[in-house]
């Protein structure tokens, strides 16, 4: 398939100049750079996990991996600060 034809049905992002794919990877990452990484890992593994399997057991695992960030620092850190000052201005720790 085709760069351009894989980006009109939403398969790619954007297509870059292959010199040009370490900085827009870079880019592409920077805002979630200090961002709650423990909930960024756990929805990475739902998504590597939950992609091969039906949609129950998907669904389980998406529940599981909520569960484990539930009981986190992070979490805690993230709901007070949206309550306190809105959506993006958390603090986490990774813990």
């Amino acid at each position: 398939m085709a760069a351009d034809e894989a980006l009109s049905l939403g398969l790619l992002d954007k297509i870059v100049a292959p010199d040009d794919v370490y900085e827009a990877a870079v880019a592409m990452v920077r805002p979630y750079v200090g961002a709650a990484s423990l909930a960024l890992r756990a929805a990475k593994a739902a998504i590597d996990g939950g992609i091969e399997v039906d949609l129950t057991s998907g669904l389980a695992l998406e529940s599981q991996l909520f569960a484990t960030t539930f009981a986190t620092q992070d979490r805690t850190a993230g709901m007070e600060s949206f309550v306190e000052n809105g959506p993006g201005k958390a603090t986490f720790t990774g813990q």
